[in-house]
C-alpha cells in the first residue's frame, strides 16, 4: 500500500509541476503580449505625429 501511496503523490507532484510549469509559460506570454501591445500602440501615436507634421 505504501508504494501505491507513493506511486500517487509522485503522479500528483508530476501533475503539480506541470501545472506550475505552465502557469510560469503562460505568465511569460501574457508579459509579452503586454509589451508587444505597447510597442504597437507606441509605433501608432508615432505614425501620427509624424503625419501631423506633413500636413
Amino acid at each position: 500500500m505504501t508504494t501505491n501511496h507513493n506511486h500517487q503523490a509522485s503522479k500528483q507532484l508530476s501533475e503539480l509541476e506541470q501545472l506550475k510549469a505552465e502557469n510560469r509559460a503562460l505568465k511569460v506570454e501574457n508579459e509579452y503580449l503586454k509589451k508587444l501591445d505597447a510597442l504597437v500602440q507606441h509605433r501608432g501615436q508615432s505614425k501620427k505625429n509624424t503625419k501631423s507634421f506633413k500636413n
